[in-house]
């Protein structure tokens, strides 16, 4: 057996694998020294020359040695100037291969032009990069991404082989096809059962993105391995300099503000979503500059998610928008003012101070509909007497109730959008344990009830669920979403509500009415709309709908 056949199979057993049944290639393929592929000879830097065999250019389709067709694809995959993507799958006759199928291709990293080799098992990836013979590479790094300079030679990680073995390993595994793409052209060859290769080539895709130019200016420049993420909101964005979450230059986020960031670009993301399915739904007008978009956003502390709707949708989007925060703080207000004046935008972007169930609201650029309270700026303690026309609702963490305060200001604002991310959900989990006390629910629901940390959650899942329903049953085509993981906040619920003004069938009624007759329980949301939520089951008996397949009524 030769060396090839013996290093394949000890380093099998090494690894855990199975023998293959009969070693590939049979007669063994010997893998020449190292190419330099800086185009140095093999003279220069005092190695041993290396005869060039020259590679019989077949036909399409046509047979030929195999040894031979190894070292053309061998040439192609160990020159980055060349190799554009490499492809190996498929087992010859005979063989075994260790992977099931096997990609290389030339990436740039931050140490220079290397060779990247992802190999494919039965469930995952494993992947690997390779300096090319006579490139320069960095030094190991040790922990923590330094550089092991003078460390001990015995306690740094073994630096893993060279594109030339990467590519003879590969070549030595026994696929039954390869696929190889250069920017000119995409060879491909195929073992046969009686050990030859079939090689056939086509036109290249980058080539044929040329054509008609000249053949010569097709070149191949490695992959970038570092992918620029996708955001809405760039850590530049002169908003986040100004409020603290990018750092004095711009150039990134700092540590102690990448949740929140996360937290408004997911939110924003929703967002930006959410108002193109509102407009192309018909549901809301695009605004223009006589009657620019009208945002609010209710409990906006220090107008994280105030500021970046407004860039997003005005400055990136190019939108038409003025928006109004509400907080309840006289400090958010002031500097939230600031750094509004400070950016250029205090003209469009205005803050109050008030709660959300009481603040009047006033737009710089007034409309029609708007009603303005009788007799002044000043409002009945706690109750708002301004009715503005607003287009969408923002409330993100509002406490407790403060949440269904939002929701009835944008009901009774008659807002195509609403999106709302509560946050704790004391008063219904309140209810629920009185109701325990006074009422028996059925058995089935007694240990839902009996440990305080299962009643919280279940108190948290009860109040957003009669949230969605009660907006539903309001004309508003409602979901419940994730919009953020949990590692960012545990508060990672959305409700996004569109108004469509569709009356809710009578099964929907009924449901809202076993809701409460189970629990026991009426939510403080359906109290403070319990004016509208009677008209509405009046005109739903009255003329009932019923429901569609998707679970939205039927118009």
């Amino acid at each position: 057996m030769q060396a090839s056949a013996l290093q394949s199979i000890s380093r099998c057993y090494r690894l855990g694998l199975r023998r293959p049944a009969r070693e590939f290639p049979a007669r063994g393929f010997q893998s020449a020294r190292p190419r330099r592929w800086s185009g140095a000879s093999a003279a220069a830097d005092g190695g041993t020359a290396v005869e060039d065999i020259p590679a019989t250019k077949g036909g399409k389709g046509g047979k030929r040695d195999l040894q031979e067709a190894y070292r053309e694809v061998r040439e192609i995959l160990t020159d980055p100037s060349r190799l554009v993507r490499a492809v190996a799958s498929g087992k010859a006759k005979g063989a075994d291969p260790e992977w099931r199928r096997l990609e290389m291709r030339p990436v740039a990293l931050k140490g220079g032009v290397k060779l990247q080799v992802v190999k494919y098992d039965q469930r995952q990836a494993f992947t690997s990069n390779h300096a090319y013979a006579g490139a320069a590479t960095a030094g190991p790094r040790g922990r923590r991404g330094r550089r092991a300079t003078g460390a001990d030679p015995s306690r740094t990680a073994k630096a893993p082989p060279d594109a030339d073995e990467a590519v003879d390993d590969a070549l030595r595994c026994g696929f039954g096809n390869w696929r190889v793409e250069t920017a000119a052209e995409v060879l491909s060859l195929r073992v046969t059962k009686s050990g030859e290769a079939v090689v056939s080539r086509s036109r290249s895709l980058l080539a044929n993105a040329k054509k008609g130019g000249e053949r010569g200016g097709v070149t191949n420049q490695p992959l970038a391995h570092d992918r620029q993420k996708s955001r809405l909101l760039s850590p530049s964005d002169p908003f986040l300099v100004h409020v603290g979450v990018s750092t004095k230059d711009g150039a990134a986020i700092k540590a102690n503000r990448r949740d929140k960031y996360k937290q408004v670009e997911e939110f924003l993301r929703l967002v930006d979503a959410a108002v193109d399915a509102a407009r192309t739904g018909g549901h809301m007008s695009r605004g223009t500059s006589a009657r620019p978009t009208r945002l609010v956003d209710l409990g906006c502390g220090n107008a994280y998610l105030t500021f970046g709707a407004y860039a997003l949708l005005n400055r990136t989007r190019g939108q038409p928008l003025e928006v109004v925060g509400v907080d309840v703080k006289r400090q958010a207000r002031e500097t939230n003012r600031r750094v509004a004046s400070a950016l250029g935008w205090d003209r469009d972007c205005v803050f109050v101070e008030g709660t959300i169930a009481g603040a009047d609201l006033a737009f710089p650029t007034p409309r029609e509909g708007d009603q303005s309270p009788p007799g002044g700026d000043q409002s009945p303690p706690g109750k708002s007497t301004s009715e503005p026309d607003v287009d969408i609702v923002l409330a993100l963490h509002a406490c407790d109730t403060a949440t269904d305060e939002a929701l009835v200001r944008a009901v009774r604002w008659n807002a195509p959008l609403t999106l709302v991310a509560p946050c704790c959900h004391h008063d219904l989990q309140t209810r629920v344990r009185d109701a325990s006390g006074t009422r028996s629910h059925a058995p089935s629901l007694a240990p839902t009830l009996r440990h305080g940390i299962l009643r919280e959650r279940l108190g948290d899942v009860l109040t957003d669920a009669f949230r969605a329903h009660v907006m539903r049953l309001l004309g508003h085509r409602v979901d419940v979403v994730e919009w953020i993981g949990g590692e960012h906040t545990p508060r990672n619920t959305m409700i996004r509500a569109v108004r469509t003004n569709a009356r809710a069938a009578p099964e929907l009624w009924r449901e809202y009415d076993e809701m409460r007759e189970l629990w026991g329980v009426t939510p403080w949301l359906a109290e403070a709309l319990e004016p509208e939520l009677a008209s509405a089951r009046e005109e739903a008996m009255r003329d009932p709908v019923p429901v569609a397949a998707d679970g939205e009524v039927e118009r």
